[in-house]
């Protein structure tokens, strides 16, 4: 009784061992299972791991083709895939490899499809058996355990075989049920991480092209940054050269002014002064010739002093023509006075020789330089009308004009310089040059030049 007694409790001992040595295995493969996420690695770790639990010769694992990314259209029942195999020789594992795709037959039938797990101690014995084909493992004892994730869905299933009949117990069954469990979970978590790595490498595909294209558009941004600053360099050396003709422009306005308003004015004085001796000598005076010689030569010093300031007005005559340097004047003219002016151009049919257009500008100028002197004028009205037989100008302020007397002497006497330059600079053209008071007051300039 007392040998009975011990051989039990040896026996509930072993037992005991044996399931503490079982759940510190299932501890640790659930351990190995939650630190490895690439799959492949995972389903082989945990075929080895249910081989080992079993004590069996071959275990394999099969997945349903949504796992592995496998798709067979041809097929409307669905198949399932040999994704790990362990124990089988390398003969073996060729054969499975080759056999491709199971449907699940005979005692894989309620596996695959019945959602049922099965245990069989002789596989010969069992009416499901059907056989297996040439190349197979030579199976007798047979364990077939379904996956299914957590919410039910299917994943797969662990077929574990040994050639020797009874191998395996329901102490069997039950370590790989939970050794299904695990591997369900660790399953989940490797498509998890899986779905992660490649939503990661779509977000760096993403970022990398949207790099490229900001790379791209940068050194677009750049090319036009480089074109923008040399438009810049080339426009500031145009701004200079401007600011160099405008300088030139004002330095020969200003000579033309001082030739104007002293060195004609001086010439013209020894004019008068020349008369005036000339008068005082008798008829038959040896000094007579002297005096007619100083008149000459002041008459002819005041046309040569006109033809300068006339060429020094026009020199520089910018592209843009008449227009253009009317706008400048008028703009001009608003800047440094109080006077409103405005330019009116009431046609424009064709373009005038240059020479016309130095003309009208010189009218211009002159025409204006006089309002803004002498008329006390607060309006200037420039007009241009050019048709394809004339060119005309018109300046008209509304200042306190001239006098009778000057309107009917200026191209004969003196004093009024500038209107006889510009009365004669028309004629020389075939032109009539105007000069009358307005109705309303004020003075009307008219250059009428044909073409």
């Amino acid at each position: 009784m007392t040998q009975t007694i011990d051989e039990s409790r040896a026996e509930l001992i072993a037992h005991l061992q044996q399931q503490t040595e079982e759940l510190a295995e299932l501890n640790k493969i659930a351990i190995a299972l939650t630190s490895e996420f690439d799959l492949q690695r995972l389903l082989q770790m945990m075929t080895d791991a249910a081989r080992k639990l079993t004590a069996a010769e071959y275990a394999t694992f099969f997945l349903i083709p949504e796992i592995t990314g496998e798709e067979h259209p041809g097929n409307t029942r669905g198949v399932f895939t040999l994704a790990a195999i362990s124990g089988a020789t390398e003969r073996i594992v060729a054969h499975f490899r080759r056999m491709g795709p199971v449907e699940g037959l005979g005692l894989l039938e309620p596996v695959f499809w019945g959602d049922a797990s099965i245990l069989s101690d002789d596989v010969l014995n069992d009416p499901r058996y059907i056989g297996v084909p040439k190349g197979h493992i030579p199976v007798r004892s047979f364990l077939g355990v379904r996956l299914r994730s957590r919410e039910g869905t299917p994943l797969g299933a662990f077929l574990i075989g040994d050639t020797q009949p009874g191998k395996f117990t329901q102490r069997h069954f039950e370590l790989v049920e939970a050794l299904g469990a695990q591997a369900a979970v660790a399953i989940h978590n490797a498509q998890l991480v899986e779905r992660e790595r490649r939503v990661m490498e779509e977000y760096a595909a993403q970022l990398e092209n949207e790099v490229r294209e900001r790379t791209a558009e940068l050194e677009r941004r750049n090319a036009e940054l480089s074109r923008f600053s040399t438009d810049l360099q080339h426009l500031h050396h145009e701004l200079t050269e401007a600011q160099k003709r405008e300088m030139l422009t004002e330095e020969r306005s200003r000579i033309a002014q001082e030739l104007h308003d002293r060195v004609q004015q001086t010439l013209f004085t020894m004019g008068l002064k020349a008369d005036w001796i000339r008068e005082q000598l008798a008829n038959g005076s040896p000094l007579l010739p002297a005096v007619q010689e100083i008149k000459r030569l002041a008459s002819l010093g005041t046309a040569q002093v006109r033809d300068a300031i006339f060429a020094l007005a026009g020199a520089e005559f910018p592209a843009g023509g008449l227009v253009k340097m009317l706008q400048s004047l008028i703009h001009d003219l608003r800047e440094t006075s109080p006077i409103e002016a405005d330019l009116v151009i009431v046609e424009w049919a064709c373009v005038p020789t240059a020479q016309v257009e130095q003309t009208l500008l010189t009218v211009a100028q002159e025409a204006l330089l006089n309002a803004r002197r002498h008329s006390g004028t607060t309006t200037v009205i420039v007009t241009v009308q050019v048709t394809r037989e004339q060119a005309v100008l018109v300046v008209q302020d509304n200042g306190t004009g001239i006098s009778q007397p000057t309107l009917q002497n200026y191209t004969s006497n003196g004093v009024h310089l500038g209107l006889k330059g510009m009365y004669q600079r028309v004629k020389e053209l075939g032109g009539q040059f105007l000069l009358t008071n307005g109705e309303e007051g004020g003075l009307i300039v008219k250059a009428v030049v044909p073409l």
